[in-house]
């Protein structure tokens, strides 16, 4: 049975997932999605991701609950000055986060018709 993946109860998923993220606290390493998705007994993170849609409601939801966990410890991690830089690399490639663009218009002409004074 290569490429299939013994059937996890919501409840093992859970547990997996919460020991990941307490492991990681207590190590005092920052939790990645592959982390996560290694922890749970994928192949990697886009193997995770499909399963997710596929299965769809509360395995869904307890997925992007873990992933949630991750993204904020990384959102965390951009206020500490030794780790801002590869914290913000991560949000914005693993994330969809993204600089914003301070593109200036130039100056703005308006004018109103029809007004009779």
């Amino acid at each position: 049975m290569e490429g299939k993946r013994p059937k996890r109860s919501l409840r093992a998923l859970k547990a997996a997932a919460e020991a990941y993220l307490r492991d990681c606290d207590q190590a005092q390493r920052f939790p990645t999605v592959t982390g996560l998705a290694l922890a749970l007994g994928f192949s990697g993170r886009e193997e995770m991701e499909r399963f997710a849609a596929r299965e769809g409601g509360p395995v869904a939801n307890l997925l992007e609950w873990a992933r949630s966990h991750v993204e904020e410890e990384t959102l965390q991690a951009v206020y500490r000055r030794d780790t801002s830089s590869g914290a913000r690399f991560i949000l914005q490639s693993s994330f969809g986060y993204g600089e914003k663009n301070t593109h200036d218009p130039g100056p703005i002409t308006v004018r109103v018709e029809g007004e009779e004074r």
